[in-house]
């Protein structure tokens, strides 16, 4: 049985005898999940069914949850840690479905299900472990509500960036979906709008078709400019460069 890390936590004030086979599920949830309590002995775990999938509740206390959200040192800033009147709830793909976690439709479920799971324990978070971000709950929800909804991948709650040196970005987070990160190198002029753009574009492509395994261009945002694509040896990595021979800076500006 596989049991990986939990990469979504739902950050919530829970008392000490709180259960999660006891979990106080919403009306929404109530329609689309059904629970497996015979999967676990252990009432800290469960499994959850959600149209077939399986997907995997954990508890952690709030020490617990500091030491997690801590482990790792990192340039990256996660928000306010939980309380310790609050605890947390880890989700993760079940053994079914853990290979097919970069799967649309299995990481549509999970962000379901952890959204249910913040509106059934009125939560006050929620953190995405592989970019190492944490946010307010109600920032989750909504992020969630327009993935849902059609909108392109929610890259600024489940990637990070982080500006390595002068224009040259890197994210984090990533590699969970397509087994790859974006280097992002920009020419003198752009702004940290136009990086955000560029970024969401990219990262929403490649979450969306895969990693990149070949050198290829594409079109740029703005006319005349071009994507160049250069992924390592070992794919790790995609290095993206922006190539424009009439750039205007005012035309990439939010």
């Amino acid at each position: 049985m596989i049991n990986p890390e939990p990469p979504l936590l739902i950050v919530a004030p829970l008392t000490d005898d709180f259960t999660l086979t006891q979990m106080p599920w919403c009306e929404a949830a109530r329609t689309n999940i059904s629970v497996n309590r015979a999967k676990f002995k252990n009432l800290e775990m469960v499994e959850v069914i959600v149209d077939a999938m399986p997907f995997r509740l954990s508890r952690l206390t709030a020490a617990e949850a500091r030491r997690q959200l801590t482990a790792e040192t990192s340039a990256l800033t996660f928000g306010d840690l939980p309380s310790s009147a609050e605890s947390v709830i880890g989700v993760a793909p079940g053994d079914n479905v853990i290979t097919a976690r970069h799967i649309p439709e299995v990481n549509r479920r999970l962000l379901s299900l952890g959204k249910w799971i913040g509106q059934s324990l009125a939560a006050t978070g929620a953190a995405w472990m592989p970019s190492r971000r944490l946010v307010n709950f109600s920032t989750f929800h909504h992020a969630v509500d327009q993935y849902l909804a059609g909108r392109p991948f929610p890259a600024l709650f489940r990637t990070s960036v982080s500006e390595v040196r002068s224009g040259h970005f890197m994210t984090t987070g990533l590699n969970y979906f397509t087994g790859q990160e974006v280097r992002l190198i920009t020419p003198e002029g752009y702004d940290l709008a136009a990086v955000s753009k560029h970024l969401a574009r990219i990262i929403d492509n490649i979450t969306t078709h895969g990693k990149i395994i070949r050198p290829i261009q594409s079109e740029g945002l703005v006319q005349g400019e071009t994507l160049t694509y250069t992924p390592s040896d070992n794919l790790a990595h995609v290095e993206v460069g922006i190539a424009n021979d009439a750039f205007d800076s005012d035309r990439v500006k939010i």
